[in-house]
């Protein structure tokens, strides 16, 4: 018996003395009644009997019109009022889409949003990485590039492609595939350049971003999270942000902007709306508390380092001393377990740097450049700047002791020229 039976249901509400269909009984040792008041109970039993029939059909449909062949017995009616559409023909009215034609520029010259993608889009690639222990079948990551000459040149960012250790590949705007190699990769800057073998590509515009206005329309082009061909709009929120990479030791010229920029978003472009190039995509404030604070590296601040590595494979002329190490400040340094200096702790020294010929070793603390102190990055950038490759640089260096009475000595070293971990061999391939 179903749930929805008549009886049943009768029972579930409290009906306990419900009728038999259509069979009124009396109560036990009362009268007969009048034909009249006979017929008032039979109408009322009716009304009892359509409430609950109706009852019915509100809870099935709130259960699912599937079941009403299971739970609606003999009710073709209802059946039929609810499941309905399956015996009437209906089409959805859907209007042309507009076919205005609106023109893609203003009367400045100044693209639509429209006509700008329609314009430039195909000047923007999607770079895909491969690197060991992720094999060939998937990328490991990706990111984005822009096409500066016809014959496959592309700019994007060095933490783009700097665990391509298998491969790098190329996707057009319109889907064709190209390996890729790089040029040259800048981590300082984070700038890289890499090419693929074609010709007669359409290549981007760039302007001089010092053109740029606060608040100006943009479009950044790119292929965040793999979904290439991607647009977003948005303004020029801030100008001349002085922003480093991650593993970036420069702080580069960027604009900061609200079109939103993602991972992948990477090395992609920043068009104005004249349809030229801007910036390149490069970083964004990742946290839950900030929404709508990317970065791109201006024009004028990458074309230096785009030309140098398309014909050096480096930037030509930046000098290095051959250390990495951790910044001391006087606080660290007083709060330090051992007897401790402020200065340039040294954690590694190059052997192909010239500094590797003096008494320098790890764990020294550089404490003076040239007579002055220097407890960070910055001091250490100020005090050589104006220097260059093969110059001479003094140094105090002070040799800590478990036991105490550490030692203090100079070295002297010349400045190496950074060709970005080039072997001469790859040197040689570059000239």
């Amino acid at each position: 018996m179903s749930f929805f039976d008549e009886e049943v249901f009768f029972k579930d509400e409290g009906l306990k003395n419900a009728p038999e269909k259509d069979t009124f009984s009396m109560p036990s040792g009362a009268a007969k009644e009048s034909s009249a008041g006979l017929a008032r109970k039979r109408r009322r039993a009716d009304k009892i009997k359509l409430i609950a029939s109706t009852a019915a059909v509100t809870a099935v449909v709130l259960i699912g019109g599937a079941m009403l062949t299971v739970l609606i017995r003999g009710r073709g009616w209802a059946a039929n009022m609810i499941l309905g559409g399956k015996n009437i023909e209906f089409t959805l009215p859907v209007a042309d889409y507009p076919t205005i034609d609106i023109a893609d520029k203003d009367e400045y010259g100044r693209y639509t949003t429209e006509g700008l993608v329609k314009a430039v889009s195909d000047t923007v690639v999607e770079i895909q990485i491969f690197k060991s222990g992720s094999g060939y079948l998937v990328p490991s990551s990706q990111g984005s590039g822009i096409i500066i000459s016809e014959n496959g040149y592309i700019v994007t960012n060095a933490h783009v492609v700097s665990e391509a250790t298998l491969g790098i590949r190329v996707v057009l705007a319109d889907g064709e595939v190209f390996d890729g190699v790089i040029i040259g990769s800048d981590q300082r800057t984070d700038i890289a350049v890499i090419k693929i073998n074609t010709a007669g590509l359409k290549f981007a515009a760039f302007a001089d971003s010092d053109g740029v206005s606060l608040g100006e329309d943009v479009c950044a082009i790119g292929a965040p999270g793999g979904f290439a061909n991607s647009v977003t709009k948005g303004i020029v929120s801030g100008l001349h942000r002085e922003i480093a990479a991650q593993n970036g030791d420069i702080k580069m010229d960027c604009l900061q902007l609200d079109a939103a920029i993602n991972p992948g978003s990477s090395g992609g472009a920043i068009f104005n709306m004249f349809g030229q190039v801007i910036a390149i995509s490069s970083s964004k404030l990742a946290s839950s508390n900030y929404d709508g604070i990317g970065f791109a590296i201006t024009t004028n601040a990458a074309k230096p380092i785009i030309e140098s590595l398309m014909e050096n494979g480096y930037v030509k002329g930046r000098i290095k001393v051959g250390i990495t190490f951790y910044a001391v400040n006087e606080q660290a340094a007083a709060n330090a377990k051992v007897e401790m200096r402020p200065g340039l702790y040294v954690v590694s020294v190059d052997d192909k740097c010239d500094i590797a010929n003096t008494d320098l070793a790890p764990d020294d603390i550089i404490i003076s450049v040239e007579g002055e102190s220097i407890t960070s990055l910055d001091a250490l950038k100020a005090l050589l700047d104006g220097k260059n490759p093969g110059d001479t640089v003094t140094a105090r260096v002070y040799r800590p002791s478990l036991t105490g009475g550490g030692e203090e000595f100079d070295i002297s070293f010349k400045l190496m020229e950074d060709n970005g971990g080039l072997t001469e061999n790859e040197l040689g391939k570059k000239a």
